[in-house]
């Protein structure tokens, strides 16, 4: 493992407590009752302990520390030299995609906390924060990311990657697939990142799981037809 390869291993293990870090000083400004659940329209419909923020901790973690532990053991099961550099190279983007992904959840954590110090001031009844918006277009930013990544995956046994059988039918069928599944991922992200500005609520959910589920079919099919 180069210098790099360490910094950024360390840098994700941060990340995955950090969480951890921004509730145990968050809670320490906001009282023993805060929102901690909202419905479709943005409206207060539970109050919860201000220690919930602990268990949202929890689950923002769960998926860095996930990565990084793929990252660290990867390279165990490789059974010859060539799939030992393809599976350094996979742990690389394991490493950075755990990066991405807890800079969200991170970032949205301590929107969260801000957004629930801010109503209990109020006294609102609704988020005073446009929830579903900053996760849009916190989601788009991250498809992008993930796009980029993506070309980069190598054809080794690992979650990487546009995953089909026709991707995986040749060399060149797997190229092309990771280059096309990367730009529709982009493509995808940037169209999240649009409709969540101008879209409001509820219906940004849906711009969310459209955008997420079209880049997955398109590049299934895609690979599809690279293949033949």
């Amino acid at each position: 493992m180069t210098g790099k390869e360490k910094i950024a291993s360390w840098v994700l293990l941060f990340l995955c407590i950090a969480p951890f870090l921004i509730a145990a000083i968050g809670v320490q400004f906001l009282p023993d009752q805060i929102p901690v659940h909202y419905n479709i329209a943005g409206e207060i419909d539970r109050w919860g302990s201000k220690y919930e923020e602990f268990i949202l901790a929890a689950a923002f973690s769960l998926s860095g520390w996930l990565l990084w532990l793929m990252a660290r053991f990867s390279g165990c099961f490789a059974d010859t030299d060539e799939e030992r550099v393809k599976r350094r190279a996979n742990a690389k983007i394991l490493i950075w995609t755990g990066i991405a992904i807890q800079l969200l959840f991170c970032t949205l954590q301590l929107i969260f906390l801000v957004g629930a110090f801010r109503e209990v001031q109020a006294g609102a009844a609704v988020s005073v924060l446009p929830i579903y918006k900053i996760i849009g277009i916190g989601t788009g930013l991250l498809m992008i990311v993930l796009g980029n990544i993506i070309p980069k995956a190598k054809n080794v046994d690992s979650v990487l990657g546009i995953r089909t059988p026709w991707s995986r039918s040749s060399p060149e069928a797997w190229a092309k697939s990771q280059l096309l599944g990367g730009i529709t991922f982009a493509a995808a992200g940037a169209i999240c990142v649009i409709l969540s500005i101008a879209l409001h609520g509820f219906a940004i959910f849906w711009v969310i799981l459209g955008c997420s589920l079209g880049a997955a079919l398109v590049s299934c099919v895609l690979s599809f037809r690279v293949s033949l």
